[in-house]
């Protein structure tokens, strides 16, 4: 039975070790106040009494790829945004943490006519699949351009262009 309480859901996607920090071959991410921005809205969340899911992905596609459960270190949550409590985690394989059934069924528990929060990594990627697909369901979307981030895309787009062009296509969405 869904929740009547209208606060605000903060969705915490892929802030894992090995998404925030990076392998040095990525480069460095957009958004150097990621961190203390994730832990102040974690913060003001958590000390409200808001709703928080974590969402992580697994990629089991890709054996080399260091965001696997395959690689404890790289996998877990990053210390910044590291679940307290009882607060849940999904566990995602593909880019849009809608399609593990899991995140619906805590989403109808707390009312899906609430605000969903997003915050996360990558802008250009998992936040951008996530947030496009919410909406696509009828969630009502805000995505915090300053606690998500994006690494670079070469071709002249480095992490800091990528993301504004992200959170430039998000906007046409939901609210950046």
């Amino acid at each position: 039975m869904a929740t009547t309480d209208t606060s605000p859901i903060l969705l915490s996607v892929d802030l894992q070790q090995g998404m925030v920090e990076g392998p040095e071959e990525w480069g460095p991410r957009s958004t150097p106040s990621l961190v203390p921005n994730v832990e102040s809205l974690l913060k003001t969340w958590r000390e409200k009494k808001w709703p928080i899911i974590h969402v992580q992905h697994d990629d089991i596609a890709d054996p080399t790829n260091i965001i696997s459960s395959k690689y404890p270190e790289t996998f877990k949550a990053h210390a910044c945004a590291a679940p307290q409590g009882d607060e849940p985690i999904i566990i995602k394989t593909v880019g849009s943490a809608f399609v593990a059934p899991d995140l619906g069924v805590e989403l109808e528990k707390l009312g899906k006519k609430r605000k969903v929060v997003v915050i996360g990594m990558d802008g250009s990627q998992c936040i951008n699949s996530t947030a496009r697909h919410g909406s696509d369901l009828g969630y009502d979307l805000i995505v915090v351009e300053d606690a998500s981030a994006s690494f670079g895309m070469g071709g002249g787009f480095d992490a800091a262009k990528t993301h504004e062009a992200a959170m430039k296509m998000l906007a046409s969405y939901v609210t950046v």
